[in-house]
């Protein structure tokens, strides 16, 4: 999910005027955006330098909280703006199939809007611990902040005609640490949101009410997370080809890289 949207994105055909101003706004949307989340990036690091410089623990409540008072407004903004990419598609600015686009950045809303922000006293307080590694707001953020920068970047410097070897390289090869430590992380927000979502109702129909039908998010959110795992193999089994097919059998880019 983090790695495939726009990854067939390729321009339309343009007359000289219009290519020039669309590409003077692609450039301007893909560095904005890489900028954005660059930006939460280091807003992140920074809190966590101050925090473990005062004796706190990288996963106590109290620095996880601190992380989130410092990340969340360029964390909202950059995510949601997001929503852009969606319309790109549909009016053919890039090429890139709508309902899948629109699909991947579905999916980051409801991580952000309908997990995270909806139960925070829960996601941004807590970890969830899989063998060795302690999965929480900061492996969330990292993940995403680390994908966004490479993938924003990319396009950006694509472009206006550029694609450096490393920016190719970081673009097929980054997924292979950041998608499954993403996927991991959004999976154990919804895990410490759902028992506080189930015990306050949120965005749940209770009955008796005048429709007489009852919703339980928290169930939505079960039924969403049991999706989430059919396509994990298949999606990073897509991105294993595309970089198979972009950097060759060695792993490697070539000068300048090749075009997707």
């Amino acid at each position: 999910k983090l790695y495939l949207k726009a990854l067939a994105r390729t321009r339309i055909s343009r007359v000289p005027g219009e290519t020039l101003t669309m590409n003077a706004y692609l450039v301007g949307y893909n560095a904005a955006l890489c900028a954005g989340w660059a930006y939460t990036f280091v807003q992140m690091l920074t809190t966590i330098y101050s925090g473990t410089a005062s004796s706190l623990a990288l996963d106590s409540p109290t620095l996880l909280t601190l992380v989130w008072e410092s990340c969340e407004a360029p964390l909202k903004i950059s995510q949601s703006v997001a929503i852009m990419e969606v319309i790109h598609a549909m009016l053919g600015v890039v090429r890139s199939p709508v309902m899948i686009t629109a699909t991947q950045v579905a999916s980051r809303l409801w991580i952000l809007w309908g997990i995270v922000n909806l139960a925070p006293e829960a996601t941004t307080t807590s970890v969830v611990t899989v063998g060795f590694i302690n999965l929480s707001l900061v492996t969330l953020l990292t993940a995403w902040c680390l994908s966004e920068v490479i993938r924003y970047g990319f396009f950006a410097l694509k472009e206006v005609g550029s694609q450096p070897g490393v920016m190719v390289w970081l673009r097929y090869s980054g997924f292979l640490v950041l998608y499954p430590l993403g996927v991991s992380s959004e999976l154990a927000m919804v895990w410490l949101a759902i028992p506080v979502i189930r015990l306050k109702g949120l965005w749940s129909i209770a009955l008796p009410n005048p429709i007489n039908l009852s919703v339980s998010y928290d169930v939505i959110c079960v039924l969403a997370v049991a999706a989430y795992l059919p396509g994990f193999p298949q999606l990073f089994g897509y991105m294993l080809k595309q970089r198979r097919k972009v950097l060759g059998a060695g792993g490697k880019a070539g000068r300048g890289g090749k075009k997707d």
